[in-house]
């Protein structure tokens, strides 16, 4: 960490000696058009993974809280993709959204168009967005179902006998309980969909016409052409982001004894 650091300061290609610049790198990547792109296109992934994905979670979570036949295999369920590596599900997300894939073959079989998702610039970033979604909301689906059933029943009896409806139990109640736990899927999600590279490496390369690229990709690709100093900027630039990103969570989310 220390030796990126320093090489972020300096133009080096890993095989001439650093040479200091000082803040050139920062200042040179603020203007790059590819660096611009893929910040916008990290921002767009966060945004809706993150504003869909959660949601998903907690929604599933709730309705494995019931009382339901099959609960723990449903459980199962909704977490074997997380436990599946994400090569493989970007492999086979990639398959299904072919040109000839399983997704295009069910249109057609309706009589719909097929599309080419993954190679049009208006729908490579979404369906890496979905995939991603999918592999991932099982694991808040976990975190959020162990959240829901640490909260104990005497305070929804409590609020049943003051006459709370479904939706006010809910809001005063559930929501208050899982303030910490909506703390930490958001973090530890934030981080992660900011960090996005598996699936953008398998399943567009970037592409098309950059239109998938995202900041680790952009530290991949400059790293990839000798360009160590400017990547190092790029690390360190996401590494900021993050830790803003972070505090504002935690002071939004502050849980108060």
């Amino acid at each position: 960490m220390f030796m990126s650091g320093y090489w972020s300061f300096t133009e080096f290609n890993g095989i001439l000696p650093p040479r200091w610049i000082g803040l050139q790198n920062y200042t040179s990547l603020i203007h790059d058009p590819h660096y611009q792109k893929a910040w916008l296109n990290t921002f767009i992934f966060v945004v809706f993974g993150m504003g869909v994905g959660p949601a998903l979670g907690l929604l599933s979570a709730l309705l494995l809280n019931q009382r339901i036949k099959f609960r723990a295999l449903f459980r199962t369920v909704y977490f074997l993709p997380v436990m599946t590596s994400l090569v493989v599900v970007a492999t086979i997300w990639k398959m299904l959204l072919n040109e000839q894939g399983i997704i295009n073959s069910a249109f057609r079989l309706f009589g719909l168009p097929g599309h080419a998702w993954l190679t049009d610039t208006t729908t490579a970033l979404p369906a890496v967005t979905v995939a991603s979604i999918w592999q991932g909301f099982g694991f808040e689906t976990v975190v959020f179902l162990a959240a829901l059933q640490a909260i104990p029943r005497d305070l929804y009896d409590a609020a049943k006998v003051d006459g709370a409806g479904s939706f006010a139990q809910f809001r005063d109640v559930t929501l208050p309980a899982l303030r910490p736990t909506i703390l930490f899927v958001y973090v530890i999600g934030i981080i992660g969909s900011f960090q996005v590279f598996d699936q953008i490496f398998v399943m567009t390369q970037g592409g098309p016409i950059q239109s998938t690229r995202t900041v680790v990709f952009d530290l991949y690709d400059r790293f990839n052409s000798l360009q160590l100093g400017k990547a190092s900027a790029v690390a360190y630039s996401l590494l900021v982001v993050l830790a803003i990103l972070s505090f504002i969570q935690f002071r939004v989310f502050e849980v108060r004894e």
